[in-house]
């Protein structure tokens, strides 16, 4: 009986450890996170549009009437005031 194992068993569990290991070891993908619109703040609500994202990274900023302000987004598209805090959008050589 053990041999019989042996014989059969052990070549078919090496093949599938074999195969797990080639599964296992592969690199996964770059996220592809959909960029999203923001908007600066000043002078008033939600008035200047920026193209950010909301993968965690920097803060997504943009230089504005002489100073370099945060970008917001908006939580619903129809929200009045922009609170979501959106990331530079990352860029692709």
């Amino acid at each position: 009986m053990r041999t019989r194992f042996l014989k059969f068993g052990l070549p078919i569990a090496v093949f599938a450890l074999a195969i797990f290991g080639a599964f296992a070891s592969q690199k996964t993908e770059s996220k592809n996170l959909a960029l999203e619109v923001g908007w600066v703040d000043a002078p008033s609500p939600c008035h200047v549009q920026v193209t950010c994202s909301n993968d965690l990274g920097q803060v997504c900023t943009m230089f504005y009437q002489g100073q370099n302000r945060q970008v917001y987004g908006k939580v619903n598209p129809t929200d009045p005031t922009c609170s979501k805090i959106l990331y530079r959008a990352p860029i692709n050589n």
